[in-house]
């Protein structure tokens, strides 16, 4: 029988682990191994196996088809920051190590915006290691809550709110039904609720798909999607098109617009969901530049005017929040070696991962 949805549990880490396994175990594998894959930055690795055509040394015969598993991920969970032991942290490896799953690795949870000091301390031990036979150091991983957001909202997000152009028949992946994406939407409403997510302020920088957003920001300084659509609250606003993330980072100037029918009138009468800033001024500025905005949009006759969309106002494109002295490449591949894009829906990199100038995206990655 499933474990309930909604854990009765009274201790916090207990009951927000016992959440996530309950939607874990109600959705397919393979949505559980992207999210997985995305939180332990192994997108090439996979879980299970399904193959064609086995042969096995010393075996006369060839079966026809073969699926194969054998892994382990174990999860520890943390609901305050900077709460890492890492003498529990140890005493979980060597149960690990002692199990007899091929691959194993030990998920430490946290709602840190950095990994923990004790995770860096454990992975640094070489000590330790060489008393593992099974173990590396790349065997305990740290994931945010922040991550674990951002993992479901890339693999829950389809192309018709994406702009990177893939189609669900292209992609490698397949999409979540309408069940998955309810339960998961309900495991993000309760880490929110939890203050799992957000909490304290965040070295997080958004990144979009940006393959005509980076021209909105290059002529009018904004950032427009989907109307009430969730993000995580960063302060910079990265763009990806053309297979790069672009050097030049946005810093978002106010809180955005959550639901705005770009026209003077619909600047007039707002929808009842629309907040603009509570300080006057505030709100007197984001409405003189959403006038601004449409005026510039008429001159340009963008396809933009008249829609209906959430709305951020950024820094100017040649005076940005940040600039890198070069784009990031991204040269992410998938398991086949076909590359794979950065950003399918919305994915957050630190930004002190960013301001080291990376290269490449997995040079980005690596932090």
């Amino acid at each position: 029988m499933p474990n309930p949805l909604f854990s009765r549990y009274s201790q916090g880490e207990n009951r927000v682990t016992a959440s996530i396994l309950a939607v874990f175990e109600r959705i397919s594998f393979a949505l559980v191994e992207r999210i997985l894959q995305i939180l332990c930055e192994e997108p090439n690795i996979p879980l299970l196996e399904i193959r064609n055509q086995i042969r096995l040394k010393g075996a006369g015969g060839v079966p026809d088809g073969a699926i194969q598993a054998s892994f382990a991920y174990w999860i520890e969970t943390k609901v305050v920051q900077n709460a890492v032991n890492g003498v529990q942290l140890q005493e979980h490896l060597k149960i690990l190590e002692s199990s007899s799953f091929a691959k194993k690795r030990l998920l430490v949870l946290t709602p840190d915006y950095e990994e923990p000091q004790a995770v860096k301390d454990l992975k640094s031990d070489s000590t330790l290691w060489a008393s593992f036979e099974d173990l590396k150091s790349d065997s305990i991983v740290w994931a945010s809550f922040n991550d674990l957001y951002a993992a479901i909202a890339e693999i829950t997000t389809t192309a018709e709110n994406t702009e990177t152009g893939e189609s669900w028949l292209t992609s490698n992946f397949s999409p979540p039904s309408e069940q998955e994406r309810f339960l998961l939407r309900e495991l993000v409403q309760m880490l929110l609720a939890e203050g799992l997510v957000n909490s304290g302020k965040s070295d997080a920088v958004l990144i979009v798909p940006a393959r005509s957003a980076i021209e909105d920001y290059r002529n009018f300084s904004v950032y427009v999607c989907q109307p009430n659509r969730t993000f995580q609250r960063v302060e910079y606003i990265g763009f990806y098109h053309n297979g790069m993330i672009d050097r030049h980072i946005a810093k978002i100037l106010y809180e955005p617009v959550e639901e705005i029918e770009l026209t003077k009138e619909g600047i007039d009468s707002p929808p009842t969901s629309t907040k603009f800033p509570s300080e006057d001024k505030q709100k007197l500025e984001v409405k003189q530049k959403l006038y601004e905005l449409v005026e510039k949009l008429e001159g340009a006759g963008s396809a933009r005017l008249g829609g209906t969309f959430k709305v951020f106002f950024l820094s100017p494109f040649n005076s940005p929040g940040i600039e890198l002295s070069q784009d990031v490449k991204n040269d992410l591949r998938s398991q086949s070696g076909r590359p794979t894009a950065f950003v399918q829906g919305q994915r957050y990199v630190t930004l002190s991962a960013l301001q080291k100038n990376p290269a490449t995206t997995t040079e980005l990655l690596k932090g």
